[in-house]
């Protein structure tokens, strides 16, 4: 059984998105990741407003992956840190 990690950024599109369907279509198990990077929510137009959309396209993104089978999986961290490849 192989396993493949989608690490979503910033097209959190489901339709129309090539890793996605690539992992799809060559593994037995794909695994949609999203990382809040304190340089994404401290950026150079941090706001309350942007916050909540970007949590709430997160929300519809999850919503769609389940719909699918597979929810988002989302972390708070450095993105080095957490996706590191050993």
């Amino acid at each position: 059984m192989s396993t493949a990690l989608v690490w979503f950024r910033r097209d959190l599109r489901l339709h129309d998105h090539p890793p996605l369907a690539r992992a799809a279509d060559e593994h037995d198990r794909v695994v949609p990741v999203f990382v809040l990077d304190p340089a994404l929510l401290n950026g150079r137009f941090p706001s309350p407003s942007r916050l909540a959309f970007l949590l709430a396209c997160l929300e519809e993104l999850d919503a769609g992956l389940r719909d699918r089978g597979a929810g988002l999986v989302v972390r708070h961290g450095l993105r080095n840190a957490l996706l590191a490849v050993t």
